[in-house]
């Protein structure tokens, strides 16, 4: 990657974020001001530590730094900027990153800037923040030099163990005056921080006797456990009192962005075998997910002959699926909201889809790669033998013979070190060794002499691994004498041909071709051709499949020869019995624009489509490609073909489903039909590549940089991903209300863009998940509740409204557990009582154990911790020299 150095690259940086600027205020963005600052990545990872530039020190921020450091420097992670919710707002880039990544962080910094200044959650917290902090870290560094660095880090300790336990919805409200404690009157410097009302204890002396009993304290559940020690603990002096309040402002300063990140950072699918039509030829829809992941720019085709980039990838497990069977033979299997076309810009679910409904096919794309696929040479070993292990060991040969049996234990110890040493693994004797080998002379690509080699291999090939014999049977001397060419070619190895006339039946016989080669055999696996398939098992090699269109032919053309034939009144027919070339078949073909239709074990070409196939593919063997052209040549016309397909069978079944984003078309083609893929910088960055503001090429690779940043995670939520889609799916439907929305809400088309700017300002992301996570969204994200059960994951929960319920309850409180400070003078004896309110979540009961310790230490009396254990009512307690841990009654 290059770094941002020279001074054309910061002038063309500043363009573009001038640009991104611009074109934010035109899509409607009400940002801060925001300036920008280059940092090398120790000072990025410094700042993402600390939360804010300057804040004070703690060993906790020290090691977040070295771990996010660590994950950096080994490739794990990587932080693209860091924005900071002032006025004027603060972003960071990194230096290392390049001009079109930088670009891309500032089109999404406006969105996180505008955010800040619009969102209600954002209103109440300090624009000035940066100032704050460092304001904050001289006084922490004034109390180390007066009461000691250790003193202070203690009590930093105990503060920062807690510091999510606050009230954060004060920040919507006016907070209300602080109820003086019962326990310690406040006369310090301080004292303006927390109001104290001098009335207020003659107030409560009057209730408690009119009551006759003594008040609750505090008189109702207090959340915000900083708020209550702050003001209320016995046994903090000045300074201690100053560091809570620091701590829990700080605290409050980040609140907005923890109740807001999944918004903030958001401001269909097929099963793993469909073939995809890419520009680097058909891929699995399983191995063009493999290939995204590795950061690879891939363009798929996307309809009249163009391809258009991904953007985006999504796997879904184990989802209900439907599995289409048309006319013609060609099988499509996808979720059952999954898009397809069935005609001009019309669109259905495959759930919707019934028999007889027509499928238009996607006929000559004519997309093919440009280049050859390279060929790894198999890597030469060596394999230890029995003389090396004697030799190591320095005794004969027989020795080791006898120990390895367990006939002896001379020199027993030396010769299992041996074995260790050497890594003789014992067997291997008597099998080829590649040291043996000679080198394989063989083609460095996959080239239309080594396609064609193919298309004999899997037409009438067979292999015999244990006496390493590639063979190929025919009835045709020509293509006898073919085969065996090719391989001298190819390899510089002598074929054997010979005439076999024992057959099964005793009648006939067959020209046989054999060679030995345990380095081919090495190369064709490496190819990912299965050596011990039978017939019905056979495939179509993955890298012909992304093969240019003349290496695809030369394959076709050899595999035609040997199981295809042209007939005067069916044009050109092939057998096979796998399902899985028939069906690779099929697609292959349509590319050329050639229609097929299966029969069995048959697979048909007539009409115009043998025309086509005798010009692109046609026979190598003179009689066969002779009968076409009869067949051709017997018809002045051909009837029109119909380019689309009819159902004739709906299945329904389970499997794991795959799906892309594409940009500018949101369409692409698989298993020969059209498929419709299943929010503020990617539209920026997509304006500035219409204004030429970003180049083509970049405007490519910014479409992989978005598709890394919204990869879905089964374990964990990723807001870029969840909020994108949930903004982007508010979008579509209040551009778009159905009928009945329209008359029951009374909503209006085209009223997208205003909903996602109303949901902006007013919304957190409990509430942004609750009311838009849709039924249709849970689906399509695939945000099923899973559990790893082995190996494998599983769906747990599949009722939507369950799962939206248990994403938005993990979200409360964000993630932490909910406690409340139910009891200040507990048992008349100021003990500090606190209640967690259980949600079904039961508290790690050794770290709950260590924090009561910090909690101790600020309240300076014993405290107690209720909750729920194993189903049971327990009191957790530190009298501040022992933990201890009771059942309570229920």
């Amino acid at each position: 990657m290059t770094s941002i150095e020279s001074s054309r690259d910061l002038e063309r940086l500043r363009d573009s974020i001038e640009g991104a600027w611009e074109i934010a205020k035109q899509f409607g963005l009400d940002p801060f001001p925001t300036h920008f600052e280059l940092v090398p990545a120790a000072i990025m990872y410094e700042f993402a530590s600390y939360g804010l530039p300057g804040r004070f020190s703690h060993w906790t921020h020290g090691k977040a730094y070295y771990r996010q450091k660590m994950q950096y420097d080994l490739g794990l992670s990587k932080i693209y900027e860091m924005v900071v919710n002032t006025n004027p707002s603060y972003a960071f880039l990194m230096e290392m990153n390049d001009l079109l990544q930088n670009t891309f962080v500032a089109a999404h910094v406006f969105g996180h800037t505008d955010f800040f200044k619009n969102n209600a959650y954002f209103q109440h917290t300090s624009k000035r923040m940066i100032d704050k902090v460092s304001i904050h870290a001289e006084r922490i560094a004034k109390y180390e030099f007066d009461h000691g660095k250790q003193e202070v880090e203690r009590f930093l300790d105990a503060a920062l163990s807690i510091q999510e336990h606050i009230d954060y919805n004060l920040l919507l409200r006016q907070e209300e005056e602080p109820k003086e404690s019962k326990f310690v009157r406040l006369a310090t410097e301080y004292d303006d921080l927390w109001e104290l009302d001098a009335n207020r204890q003659k107030a409560e002396e009057e209730r408690e006797e009119r009551s006759g009993k003594t008040p609750r304290f505090p008189e109702k559940p207090e959340k915000d456990i900083l708020l209550f020690l702050l003001q209320h603990s016995p046994s903090l002096e000045q300074w201690q009192r100053d560091i809570l309040e620091i701590v829990r402002n700080e605290m409050l300063y980040f609140v907005p962005q923890m109740q807001t990140k999944t918004m903030n950072e958001g401001w269909a699918c097929l099963v793993a075998e469909s073939l995809v039509l890419t520009e680097f030829g058909l891929m699995r829809y399983d191995a063009l997910h493999e290939r995204l992941t590795q950061g690879q720019r891939i363009s798929v085709g996307s309809g009249k002959e163009q391809c258009d980039p991904v953007s985006d990838r999504h796997i879904r497990r184990n989802a209900s699926t439907i599995r289409l069977r048309t006319r013609r033979g060609l099988v499509l299997e996808g979720a059952e909201g999954h898009k397809l076309s069935v005609g001009p810009e019309q669109w259905m679910e495959l759930k919707d889809v019934r028999i007889g409904q027509r499928i238009p096919l996607n006929v000559s794309s004519n997309i093919w790669p440009s280049e050859q696929v390279p060929i790894a040479l198999p890597v030469l070993k060596s394999w230890a033998t029995v003389a090396d292990v004697a030799q190591a060991a320095g005794v004969g040969v027989h020795t080791v013979y006898r120990s390895l049996s367990g006939k002896t234990t001379y020199a027993q110890q030396r010769i299992a070190s041996a074995v260790v040493s050497t890594g003789y693994t014992p067997g291997t004797a008597g099998k080829a060794l590649y040291a043996g080998r000679f080198p394989l002379l063989a083609p460095t690509h996959l080239n239309e002499e080594f396609a064609e080699f193919l298309g004999y291999l899997i037409g009438d090939g067979n292999i015999h691994t244990q006496k390493q014999a590639i063979g190929y049977t025919s009835g045709d001397y020509e293509l006898a004498e073919r085969y065996a060419a090719l391989v001298l070619r190819l390899f510089a190895i002598e074929a054997c041909v010979f005439w076999d006339d024992k057959t099964l039946n005793g009648k006939g016989g067959r020209w046989r071709v054999v060679f030995y080669s345990a380095n081919v055999l090495d190369l064709l696996e490496g190819l990912g051709i299965d050596l011990r398939a039978k017939a019905r098992a056979k495939a179509i090699p993955a890298a012909i499949l992304r093969s240019p269109k003349a290496v695809v032919s030369a394959f076709l053309r050899a595999y035609f020869d040997c199981d295809g034939c042209a007939s005067m009144s069916d044009g050109v027919i092939l057998s096979t019995f796998s399902d899985e070339i028939a069906q690779a078949l099929q697609i292959i073909l349509l590319n050329y624009g050639i229609l097929t239709r299966r029969y069995g074990v048959n697979i048909r070409i007539k009409g115009r489509s043998a025309q086509v196939f005798a010009q692109e593919i046609g026979f190598s063997l003179g009689r066969k490609q002779d009968k076409l052209c009869q067949y051709l040549r017997s018809h002045r016309w051909f009837v029109k073909e119909d380019p689309t397909d009819e159902v004739v069978s709906v299945e329904h079944g389970v499997a794991d489903v795959y799906d892309i984003t594409v940009e500018e078309s949101h369409r692409y083609i698989a298993n020969g039909m059209l498929h419709h893929n299943s929010i503020w910088h990617s539209r920026i960055m997509r304006e500035m590549g219409d204004r030429s503001i970003i180049t083509d090429s970049e405007t490519i690779e910014f479409a992989q940089l978005h598709s890394g940043v919204l990869s879905p995670s089964r374990t964990s939520l990723n807001p870029y991903y969840i909020g994108f889609k949930v903004f982007e799916d508010i979008e579509r439907r209040w551009n778009a209300p159905t009928q009945e929305e329209q008359e029951k809400f009374g909503r209006k088309p085209g009223k997208g863009r205003e909903k996602i700017f109303e949901v902006r300002e007013l919304d957190n992301d409990v509430s942004f998940l609750r009311n838009y996570l849709t039924e249709d969204l849970i689906k399509d994200l695939d945000l099923y509740l899973y559990k790893k059960e082995g190996d494998e994951w599983v769906i747990v929960e599949k009722n939507w409204q369950k799962v939206r319920d248990s994403i938005v309850a993990s979200m409360t409180n964000f993630g932490y557990p909910y406690l409340v400070i139910d009891n200040g003078d507990y048992r008349g004896n100021r003990e500090l009582y606190i209640k967690h309110m259980y949600e079904g979540q039961d508290l790690d009961l050794n770290y709950a154990e260590k924090t009561l310790q910090h909690v101790q230490l600020l309240w300076g009396r014993p405290v107690h911790l209720e909750t729920i254990y194993d189903g049971k009512r327990i009191l957790l307690s530190f009298d501040g020299e022992r933990n201890s841990k009771s059942t309570l009654e229920k």
